[in-house]
């Protein structure tokens, strides 16, 4: 009976083990995000080695830094937003490759994903 109790108390937590993997964020190699993004939001993004970048479309461009943690990439804009605050955005990144990722804004209430295609 011990023994019994003691492989089902294994396949238990080896089960808690293969939930709590399946959970995890991923870590992604920033070396491949250097380069020119075109997103289907209408910006094209340029990540520059140095952790500076620029975003721009049809009307304008904004220089950045940005910092890429676990699945998390966050742009912040140099100069002033709204306010004289700094504007932040935040993409929590779903897929990357060396050409194409997949990422949301975290900050986007429904969680939309834009597609990143290299130039």
């Amino acid at each position: 009976m011990k023994k019994r109790l003691f492989r089902l108390s294994l396949l238990m937590m080896a089960a808690v083990l293969v939930l709590m993997a399946g959970c995890s964020t991923n870590d992604y190699d920033e070396e491949m995000l250097i380069g020119r993004w075109y997103a289907t939001d209408g910006y094209y993004y340029v990540f520059h080695s140095d952790h500076t970048g620029e975003s721009y479309n049809d009307e304008g461009s904004l220089n950045f830094t940005w910092n890429l943690s676990s699945d998390e990439l966050e742009l912040r804009f140099t100069g002033s937003g709204q306010a004289g605050k700094t504007a932040y955005l935040t993409f929590v990144i779903d897929k990357l490759t060396d050409n194409k990722m997949e990422a949301y804004d975290m900050n986007d209430p429904n969680e939309e994903t834009v597609y990143f295609t290299k130039k």
